[in-house]
Formats: structure tokens, sequence, C-alpha cells
């Protein structure tokens, strides 16, 4: 349900929306106990005044509003109060003595003191539900015009009629469509979500809003721009019922875990080598630049595969320091580039669209009708012109009166950097960019690629129904161990599993290690290694994959044991026997481990680590399982599928003609049956599996040579080693096999 905001208190908010809307949009009354302001009357003044007579001078916004408004009856002015009263209901990064301060200026040009009513302008009312981002402030004018529009088409309709037609957010929704400028403004999502919010989403940036459906519905990227924005809402809808599906809940956020990992997370990433943030530099930065201090030798020399730029000026400090980002080709003096423009003057940090202004650049920014230029932004918030830069086009907007937000920082150089390789067709390479992140084994990561559970459906021959079901085990027991005969696809499963739990495949959050009967604690956990000196103590495997994700707990983490039932489980685990159950995670749970010091060195299993167990269930060497760990782990059996759709879908996209498909099918399928059936000797647990004949053939032919070649050296063997004390039964089985 979209009305659910992860640890967010949106409810006072909410109320607070509902009794405008029965209150003033029903009943033109007045939310602060006015009177009857919400009528034509009063909107045909805001029409007159503002809307039709915009101010393109100097000043702020505030201060070329109450300028228009100067004429207008009181009742206009406390109309405009109360619009911006809702204006700011959504918005989450302006704080509430802002969003108060801004509504009792207004109420001060109609004489009206900001009035007592807590239930309305409270901390509570006022926190906000969503980021309205740098633009809804930069644009507040713009925001403006069109509430008054919409309001003003809204108010002219018979009461009847706008009863019925925003009793139903769909069909309100689509009627918005009509309203001028509607698909460039954030106050439509912010309105449809306060009035609507079990049926709309508090996604209320554009970029947001496509970059979610970028990652879920990629099929359809190339056709965001032709959808209008109800067409939008409905994309988001849907993906929200397959997600609620997939995770078995409605009580899912677009701003929190699961989901923010699948797609503002994964963005960054494709940004910025792996943990690479530009926030500490970018507060080193703005501090140097209140000092004398010109030395850039110590910052960094890339960034997100970019080479970096800063400059404090040349002899003196400069008025405006720069950080700029350059690809391939591009320079500050003959180019375009992402750049920090700090205004120390005025405390402002404007992350912009740089452009050159030495010499006309070979590439240009693509035109946008709202882009608005640094020195736009200054005529229109500060009232006077850039000192500097003026010609470059405004991103974001920072306001160092406030503590940035790392998160809102990095999200938003990130989200540029995405766009300027896209224009200037340059992506990270050896010699430009710092060492791409890797597995942990010195792997390079690949380009992020979800994964939901119908793309996993494509690769596996598992229902649907059963791999909802493991994936519903693994959240709840936080370890599951896939048994099964050989060639099922055991750790090819795995894996996917893996990737579907982080909706991603992301190969440097999943490690996977090998039981065998030497393997030991000091290799899963600690143990002491020698070295030139003698011997160091050193952390394991599973202890260094557990310190990688506690230090990232928006994502999650999945280590796969392959071959489990092969190590001496008690000695590996030690003391994670207690540690890895589900209801034992997180630093609430440390303990000492073997080779401590002493007590203040302790270990835990983080939240967000998640355990794949794998099991041949037809080794004849292996010990039973422990029971201490079958009580940790859900045991999950997988079968042979040779008979399932999928299987078949497999062999026929690679080419096997349906006589040779039946004939694997029907042989070895019958195999199976023989094997299943010898209780005493074998059973279900020592089945073929699939994976046999999905190997490929090595020359693209699927014909009686390739059936026969995995038969004698594959199949063969197995059931050699399968009726050792009866070589005769064996060697029959193998000739029916062949015939």
């Amino acid at each position: 349900m979209s009305r659910y905001c992860g640890p967010m208190e949106v409810e006072a908010t909410l109320s607070a929306a509902e009794q405008w809307y029965k209150a003033s949009l029903l009943e033109g009354r007045s939310m602060f106990g006015l009177g009857d302001i919400w009528n034509m009357e009063s909107l045909e003044g805001l029409m007159t005044y503002f809307v039709n007579n915009l101010d393109y001078g100097e000043g702020n916004f505030l201060q070329k509003l109450e300028k228009q408004l100067e004429p207008a009856t009181k009742n206009t002015k406390l109309l405009c109060a109360e619009i911006m009263w809702l204006m700011l209901l959504a918005p989450d990064n302006i704080g509430p003595g802002k969003k108060r301060e801004n509504i009792e200026s207004i109420l001060s040009w109609a004489e009206q003191p900001l009035p007592e009513t807590p239930s309305l302008l409270s901390d509570d009312v006022l926190a906000g539900i969503g980021s309205g981002g740098t633009a809804y402030n930069n644009h507040r004018w713009r925001e403006l015009v069109y509430c008054i529009n919409l309001f003003h088409r809204l108010m002219s309709l018979p009461d009847s009629e706008r009863i019925h037609l925003t009793e139903d957010g769909s069909h309100f929704a689509q009627w918005l469509e009509a309203v001028p400028d509607n698909d460039n403004r954030q106050f439509r999502h912010m309105l449809l979500y306060l009035l609507y919010p079990d049926s709309f989403e508090r996604v209320f940036g554009s970029s947001d809003r496509t970059r979610i459906i970028k990652a879920f519905k990629p099929e359809i990227t190339g056709n965001i721009s032709k959808l209008s924005p109800y067409e939008i809402d409905r994309e988001l809808t849907d993906i929200r019922a397959s997600q609620e599906e997939k995770y078995e809940t409605r009580q899912l956020d677009w701003y929190v875990p699961p989901l923010v990992a699948m797609w503002k997370n994964t963005t960054k990433s494709q940004e910025s080598t792996k943990n690479e943030s530009i926030y500490q530099t970018l507060l080193t930065f703005i501090e140097q630049a209140h000092t004398e201090a010109l030395r850039t030798k110590d910052y960094p020399g890339t960034h997100a595969g970019l080479t970096m730029r800063i400059s404090f000026g040349a002899g003196n400090q400069a008025h405006v320091p720069w950080v700029g980002f350059l690809a391939k080709e591009q320079t500050p003096t003959k180019g375009i580039y992402p750049v920090y423009l700090y205004y120390k003057a005025d405390r402002t940090l404007i992350l912009a669209k740089g452009v050159s202004s030495t010499s006309q650049p070979l590439l240009m920014w693509p035109k946008v009708e709202s882009a608005q230029t640094v020195d736009d932004y200054f005529r229109e918030q500060l009232g006077k012109p850039a000192i500097r830069y003026g010609d470059s086009y405004v991103h974001a907007v920072y306001d160092l009166s406030e503590i940035l937000d790392k998160e809102q920082v990095d999200a938003d150089l990130a989200e540029l950097i995405l766009e300027y390789r896209e224009i200037t067709g340059t992506q990270p390479t050896p010699e430009s960019s710092t060492p791409p992140a890797t597995n942990g084994m010195g792997v390079e990561e690949e380009e992020p690629e979800y994964v939901t559970v119908d793309s996993l459906m494509k690769d596996v021959f598992v229902d649907r129904v059963e791999i909802k079901r493991m994936l519903s085990l693994l959240r709840l027991k936080k370890n599951i161990v896939l048994q099964g005969p050989p060639g099922v696809g055991k750790s090819f499963i795995a894996k996917k599993l893996a990737y579907a739990l982080m909706g991603e495949k992301a190969q440097h959050r999943m490690d996977m290690v090998q039981f065998h009967q030497s393997y030991g604690y000091e290799d899963f956990i600690q143990g002491y290694r020698p070295n030139d000196a003698g011997f160091e103590l050193k952390n394991g495997l599973f202890h260094q994959f557990c310190s990688k994700a506690a230090n990232d707990l928006d994502n999650t983490y999945v280590f796969i044991i392959d071959e489990i039932n092969r190590g001496n489980l008690s000695k590996i685990f030690g003391e994670l026997m207690l540690l890895i159950e589900a209801d034992k995670r997180g630093p609430g749970w440390t303990v000492p481990l073997t080779y401590s010091k002493d007590l203040r060195e302790r270990f835990y299993v983080p939240e967000n680590v998640y355990l794949i167990g794998l099991m041949n269930t037809a080794d004849r060497s292996l010990a039973m399982v422990d029971y201490a760990l079958r009580r940790r782990f859900a045991f999950v059996d997988l079968k042979p599928e040779f008979e399932s759709e999928g299987f078949t879908r497999a062999l026929r996209g690679a080419g096997v003609e349906d006589a040779m498909l039946e004939k694997v099918v029907g042989r070895m399928s019958t195999l199976n049956e023989k094997i299943a059936q010898d209780s005493v000797n074998l059973g279900k647990g020592f089945c073929i599996g699939h994976s046999f004949f999905c190997g490929g053939s090595g020359t693209g032919v699927y014909d009686n040579e390739w059936y026969e070649q995995v038969i004698e050296y594959e199949i063969g063997p197995l059931v050699r080693e399968y009726w050792f004390d009866n070589p005769s039964k064996a060697g029959a089985i193998i000739d029916d096999l062949l015939v």
C-alpha cells in the first residue's frame, strides 16, 4: 500500500490534507478559519495579479509575489497563504519552521497573524512526506502558477460535478492532464498522494519516477518520454503490485529497503566506484574555500571515472571556487562538465551543468524548457546576477546554512554524471578512472542487471510456486540448504535465488566457498596463519564477508556454501551455530570468537547476510548433517526437471529437435524411476538431473553423437557407481539408454 512510508510518520500530514479536501475544496471554507475564501472571486484575483502578471525582474520569489499581490483583495492574499500551506505540506526537504515562516509572510500582507491552529501548523503536520528536491524550491513560482490554474478550473465546476470528479483518484488524475504545465509540475504528484495515498506514490520528482520504471521495466525505457503523467502513475502501480506479490507484503516503499536498492543505489553504483562518495571531498573543499590556501594536490584526481579538477583561484582565493568532473576531450575552457560552484558570499553551493565561457564548446547540454541558468537562479532567488558562471545550468542547489544531506548530494551528482556520459558517449577507462569495483576476488563487477521472479523464471526449470517458496523460506530463516542428486542445478539455482533476493545481479554482494574434509574454523571464521615473521591472526572468508555487509546494511548479501555436508560442520561453524539463527542477527548478539584477545573483541552476523548451502544427496561418503545445523536451516529438495516446460523450452531453443527431445526425456525418466524404486541401495536422492543435457554440444549440433557422448562419458560412469556391486545390471541399463 502506498500509504506505508517506512519509518516516517505521515498520518498527521495526510489527516490535515483530508481536512483541507472536505472544508476547502468541497465547501470553500478557509482551513485557518478565515472565512469563505476558496471561491472564484479570490482565485480570479490570483489569476489577474499573479498568473497573468508574472514578474521576471529582480528580487526573490516572496519579494516579487508580495509586489504582485499588493493591489489584490484581502481574501485573495489569504487564499494565496492557504495555497502555499498546501504546496508546502508534502516536501520534507523544507523544515517546518521555514514553512511557517513562508505562510506567515503571505498572511502579513493581509494584516493577518499566523493563526493558532496546531492541528494544521504543527511540526508533525509540516514534517513532510517526501523530497521535492531543489527544483521544487527553484521553480516555486511555476508550481504556484500551476496550482492557481488547477484550482481555478476546479472551482469553476458545479459543486456536484467537483465532488463527483474528486471522489475517484484515477478520474481526477486523468482530468489533471488538461491543466497547463501538468507534465512538468511536482505539485501534481504531491496533490494526488495527499488526497489518494492508497492509490498514488510518494515519488514527486520526475527523474525518480522514470528511474523506477527504467529499473523495474527496462523494456519500456525507450518509450518513457512518450508517457503521460497518468500513464506513468499506472506503470508505478503495476510495478508496486508485482513487488508486493514478490515480497508477500503491502508494506513497501520506494525510499526504504528492499526497493530503494533496486533503483536508486544501482544508478549510483553505475556512476561511482565501489564505496565512492563525493560528500567528504565536498566538505573539505568548502572548508578550504574559507581559507587562503590554494593547494589542490591532496584531492583525488578522479571521481566515477571522470577527471576531477579543483580550483580555488590563482594567487588569491576566488570568489567562486569550483570542483569539475571532465570526460576525455572536455576542458573548463572549451567543453561541458558537471561542476560544483561555491558562491561563498551567499553561502550557496550549486551543482551545475557547466559550460565553458572561454571558447564555444563542441558539445552542448540538451535544451530543456524548465532549464534554469545560474544567472536566472540568482536573479529570481537573490535579486542579483551571478558573479560568475551565469551561463551554466542549475542541476541542484544547496543552502549551506543547513547541513548537507550526504545521500542527496551523492544521488544528485550520480544522476548528472549519468546524463553527462550519455551526452559525451564516454565510460570509465583504465587511464581516466579509479579501479573498477570487484567482487572481492579481483573480478570486475558487471553492469547492474535487475532480477525479479519473472526474469528468474526464464532461466530455471523449477515452477514459479516453488521458487517463491524458496525465496520466502530464505527471507524467513535467512539460511536454506538446496539438496538434491547430481545434475539438478543446485549451484545454478543458488546464484539465481541470491540475485532475486537482492533484486539485481550484484556479484560483489555474493560470495561462494566449497567445504571439504580439511576445511576448518580458521579458514571460515578466524585463525593464525604463517607469515614472514611467524604467525598472524587473520580473518576467514565469512568473517570478511560479514564485515563488508555490516558496512552496507541497505543492501542484501548472500554467501553460498557448496558441498556444505562435506565439512566437519561443528568444527567449521563454531560460535556461528548461535549467530546464524534468524533471531540472533545484528550487534545485539555479539560474542567473542575463539581467537579474540579479550571480551571486547566481538563478532556478529549482520541482518542483511543470507546463507545458501548446497548438498549432494547421492554422495555415499558423507555423514549425516549435524542436527544443530538442521534446526537453523530450511531444507529444500530439488529434483530432476526432464518433464518440465522449462527444460523443453531450453533444449528447443538450443536447436534440439523434438524427436531427440522425446528420446532424452523418455529414457532419462525411465532411468530415474528405476533409481527411485531401488529403495535398498539408492532412492529418489540418487536420481540423475537434467543439467547433464544443458551444457551445449560443443559443435552446436544435437544429434545421436551428442546424446551418446553424454551417456557414455557422464551418465554411464555414474550408473556404474550406483550399481557397483551389480555390473551386469549397470551395463544393461546403459545399453538401454544407448539403444
